[in-house]
């Protein structure tokens, strides 16, 4: 049965994401949606921390390196998943349909499309699309699998 972890913030409202637990990861599990904005600053300290100098990453119409949002499936968990020490990459897989842009309103959602237990670790799958958030244009579509960790840190 899923638990809730119920903690409250500073204002008193209550913490209701599932505790991030193999128990609580099912397939058919919807995350998301989460909400940002490309920005150039963000951009910018993207290309300088990956050495990369193509023009047209720069400037107030920047175009996003492909893999700079690699890491929205760690969003999508944070609001729904609370606890847990993270999990391990197993396998991620990309596809790009069209650049992200400097100062574009992004919609990102997620579903939890496998889980396994695996030579004694807990595998989940999570498939993940990223769309213009006016529009709805498809913009990159990503899947990755982890093994999740257990309180300790060790691959359950």
């Amino acid at each position: 049965m899923s638990q809730p972890i119920e903690s409250g913030d500073a204002q008193g409202a209550r913490d209701e994401r599932l505790a991030m637990r193999a128990e609580n990861v099912r397939p058919g599990m919807r995350l998301g949606p989460i909400f940002h904005v490309i920005s150039a600053d963000q951009i910018r300290a993207f290309v300088t921390a990956i050495r990369c100098e193509n023009p047209i990453h720069s400037g107030a119409e920047a175009l996003a390196p492909p893999t700079m949002r690699l890491l929205d499936y760690a969003l999508l968990i944070a609001k729904h998943f609370k606890g847990g020490k993270g999990g391990v990459h197993a396998k991620h897989w990309c596809e790009y349909f069209a650049p992200l842009r400097a100062g574009q309103a992004v919609r990102v959602e997620g579903l939890i499309t496998d889980v396994a237990h695996k030579r004694g670790k807990f595998y989940f799958t999570l498939e993940y699309e990223t769309r213009d958030a006016a529009t709805g244009e498809l913009l990159t579509r990503q899947a990755i699998t982890s093994v999740l960790l257990d309180e300790q840190g060790r691959m359950q």
